[in-house]
């Protein structure tokens, strides 16, 4: 007696893999995609938490006064007087408490830090894009601090244009604050 598959066996074990080698392929690949997306947001959200981190520590813990340019002097302070607000898509400057200016602008597609004593530093890696920046000020009461408020979007872009990843790649994520500047 000869030991063997006969064809019908033979049949049954090609059609058996062949229905489930694609399940196996296509749920590897949906937890590829969901591992890239998960890296993507975590990405944004990290360096998102950075700037905003940054942005809200360095304003609220040495800002003095604020202006729209630089040098700053009493001609381009803003939020100065009670009821005053301004508005800013590009940057604001601040003068700190050791009489240097800082600030922070949109460079590009990045946020940048600049100040009186380093050039301008992205705060952004190649891999995010910032959309949507905005910073403004406030004061309601001549008594009061006037408050600054940030508002960027962080979107994950990698080396390729924005425009060419599609939909569901896109990782985006909105930060927004609010900074009461303390009295020095």
């Amino acid at each position: 007696m000869k030991k063997g598959f006969t064809l019908i066996e033979t049949i049954v074990v090609i059609a058996i893999v062949s229905l489930t080698l694609p399940v196996i392929f296509s749920i590897f690949f949906v937890l590829l995609q969901q591992q890239t997306k998960i890296y993507r947001l975590n990405t944004v959200k990290k360096e998102g938490d950075y700037i905003i981190s940054l942005i809200e520590n360095t304003i609220k813990n040495k800002a003095v006064s604020i202006h729209s340019s630089t040098p700053p002097d009493d001609a381009n302070k803003k939020c100065a007087d009670d009821s005053s607000s301004y508005s800013s898509t590009t940057s604001l400057y601040f003068l700190g408490s050791n009489g240097n200016w800082f600030g922070y602008l949109v460079n590009a597609d990045s946020i940048a830090s600049s100040s009186a004593i380093l050039p301008s530093i992205g705060l952004t890696s190649s891999k995010t894009k910032i959309n949507n920046f905005s910073i403004s000020c406030s004061r309601r009461y001549a008594y009061s601090q006037p408050s600054v408020y940030v508002s960027f979007d962080v979107q994950y872009c990698n080396d390729v244009a924005c425009s060419q990843i599609r939909p569901e790649e896109i990782a985006t994520m909105h930060y927004q604050t609010a900074i009461k500047l303390r009295s020095h």
